[in-house]
C-alpha cells in the first residue's frame, strides 16, 4: 500500500530504532529477554522450524492492550519512535477497517463496532546476516492467526507468499506498507478474505529489519464468540467456521504452531 497517510519520516525512524535496539549489546537487551507471553515488553531470539533447526531471527515485541502500553515498559533506545508509529498504525487501522467493511458488503463502520481490531502487537524483527541460509528459514511458512497484519519492510527483500502453490517474493517498494489477512478475518468473513501464507528466507546478504503490526480483538470482545457474521452467511454460503473464543485460537496456535502451518482446520465444522 502506498498513499497510505504515514508519514516517511516516521517509518524510517521506525526501521532505524528497530535496528538501534537489536544491534546494542547483547548485556542490555537481556532484561527483556523471555518467552512469557504474558510480558506485554519482551525480546526472544529463534522459534522452531522443525526439529533442531530454528528460524534465524530475533524479536522484540510490544503489546499494546486496547491501545495502551506503558511508555516506561518500552525500551529506551526505541520508545519514541515506537510511540509515534503505534499512533500511526491506529489511524491506518481505523482507515482499514473501514475499506474491508464495505468490502464485505457490511456499513463501513462494522468491524470498528465490533472491536475485533483494538489491540495492537508491534514485532520488531531482526534477521542476522545467515552463513548457510539454505539449512533454515528467517522465518518459516504460516498465516498470521489475528485479523490484520500492516508490514514495514527495508530494503533487503526475502518476504515470500505462497501463490498458486508457488513461492513469489515480495520486493520492498520504498514507502509502502503490506497488508496481510490474518485468519481470524478469513473465519469471520466466512473465506470471502483469505489469510496469506508467508516465510522469509535467511537471508546472506542482511541484516534484514522489518516491523509488524498485529491488529487483535479489544480486551471486551475478546471475551464474547467469534465465527463467520450472521450478516455474510447465504444459502450458497453456508457458515464454514464454529463459533470459538479468541483465546481458545491463540492458545492452540501457541501449543500446536511448532506443528501445524494453519490453525485454520481445527475451527472448521
Amino acid at each position: 500500500m502506498v498513499n497510505h497517510g504515514v508519514p516517511s519520516g516516521v517509518m524510517e525512524g521506525m526501521l532505524e530504532a528497530a535496528r538501534r535496539f537489536h544491534e546494542q549489546r547483547r548485556e542490555d537487551k537481556m532484561e527483556y529477554y523471555s518467552g512469557d507471553r504474558k510480558r506485554r515488553v519482551r525480546f526472544n531470539t529463534g522459534g522452531r522450524v522443525r526439529v533442531g533447526v530454528f528460524s534465524w531471527r530475533d524479536i522484540l515485541t510490544c503489546v499494546f492492550h486496547d491501545d495502551y502500553l506503558d511508555p516506561q515498559a518500552i525500551p529506551l533506545v526505541c520508545r519514541k519512535e515506537v510511540q509515534e508509529y503505534v499512533k500511526c498504525m491506529i489511524k491506518l487501522r481505523e482507515t482499514m477497517a473501514e475499506l474491508l467493511s464495505e468490502a464485505l458488503g457490511l456499513s463501513s463502520d462494522y468491524l470498528s463496532r465490533i472491536e475485533c481490531m483494538r489491540s495492537e502487537a508491534l514485532a520488531s524483527l531482526y534477521y542476522p546476516i545467515c552463513p548457510e541460509p539454505h539449512l533454515t528459514l528467517g522465518t518459516p511458512k504460516h498465516s498470521d492467526t489475528t485479523f490484520l497484519t500492516l508490514l514495514l519492510q527495508d530494503h533487503i527483500g526475502g518476504l515470500q507468499i505462497l501463490h498458486k502453490n508457488q513461492w513469489v517474493d515480495v520486493p520492498p517498494v520504498p514507502g509502502a506498507l503490506i497488508a496481510n489477512i490474518g485468519d481470524l478475518m478469513q473465519i469471520i468473513s466466512n473465506d470471502k478474505f483469505i489469510s496469506v501464507e508467508h516465510r522469509v528466507l535467511a537471508q546472506p546478504i542482511g541484516p534484514r529489519v522489518s516491523v509488524a503490526c498485529f491488529f487483535s480483538p479489544s480486551s471486551k470482545a475478546a471475551t464474547k464468540h467469534f465465527g463467520p457474521k450472521k450478516e455474510l452467511l447465504l444459502e450458497e454460503s453456508p457458515q464454514i467456521y464454529r463459533e470459538f473464543l479468541c483465546n481458545e485460537s491463540f492458545t492452540y496456535y501457541t501449543t500446536k504452531g511448532q506443528d501445524v502451518e494453519s490453525a485454520l482446520p481445527h475451527f472448521k465444522l
